[in-house]
């Protein structure tokens, strides 16, 4: 009921908008502004929800760690073959977790499983308490250098700045959250949901009393884009691999290259 009442303000919004001859289009700074459907949105944005691996946590050193791990304990796994596959292997994990509706399997379980399988794949056979230890090193990684300028920037022009992951507590802890005073943070555990799942982003602004119109979501990952504008959020993609945008049928409100970048964009879009 409460995401039909939300749906129907967002469209009288759009329609009263279209009417007027509104049109949302710029190019702003480093950042491009691209015609979409929550452009049209007449609240002013409050929050920045960011996701967190591959946008804030550099994930390049990781395939360095994973080799290093395995060696420590005898075992020649080359982490550059391993890292790639891993995360497909736990991203498909996850899907199917959510889809199937059987009950919310953590991320540390099915890392386990991931880790296990590829290494299976390379004729490895691992004990599970071996495989277990791969997924805390994403706890080990820094973040990259630009997010921290960032970061600071969009707390000055005022926005809520929220972590919100698939990644587990615990390395959200290790990781993050004492790096930067966070407004609130969200993980997969904090309602038993994986992305894209609609209620992992709903459930989260609903918490923090925010309509779909009042944030931005950040990240690095097209799914993300794909996820967060399905449910009406607008959207910062910070390509840091210079990618071409896959054709999800939605497209981000900024392409970016970095969070020094986004903050320049911001500026124009102060809550």
């Amino acid at each position: 009921m409460e995401d039909d009442k939300r749906s129907q303000i967002s469209r009288r919004e759009v329609v009263k908008l279209t009417s007027a001859g509104v049109a949302l289009t710029a190019a702003l700074g480093t950042g491009i502004l691209i015609p979409g459907r929550a452009n049209a949105a007449t609240l002013k944005a409050r929050a920045l929800f960011f996701d967190v691996g591959g946008t804030i946590l550099d994930w390049s050193t990781m395939p360095d760690k994973m080799t290093k791990y395995f060696s420590e304990r005898g075992i020649k796994i080359d982490g550059k073959s391993l890292w790639i596959p891993w995360r497909t292997k736990i991203f498909f994990y996850m899907m199917y977790n959510t889809m199937i509706g059987g009950g919310f399997v953590p991320l540390d379980e099915l890392a386990t499983r991931s880790t296990m399988v590829v290494a299976k794949s390379q004729k490895v056979d691992l004990d599970p308490a071996v495989a277990a230890g791969v997924l805390p090193l994403l706890g080990e990684l820094d973040v990259y250098p630009d997010v921290m300028p960032g970061l600071n920037k969009m707390r000055e022009l005022g926005y809520k700045l929220v972590p919100h992951t698939q990644l587990s507590l615990n390395i959200l802890k290790k990781a993050l959250l004492g790096r930067f005073k966070w407004d609130a943070h969200f993980t997969s555990e904090t309602f038993g949901l994986y992305k894209p799942h609609r209620d992992i982003y709903l459930k989260a602004i609903d918490v923090m009393g925010l309509e779909r119109s009042e944030v931005i979501y950040v990240t690095s990952n097209q799914f993300d884009v794909f996820g967060a504008k399905g449910v009406g959020f607008r959207t910062a993609w910070v390509n840091r691999w210079n990618e071409t945008l896959e054709p999800y049928g939605y497209t981000p409100d900024w392409q970016v290259k970095d969070f020094v970048g986004l903050a320049k964009v911001l500026e124009t879009e102060k809550p």
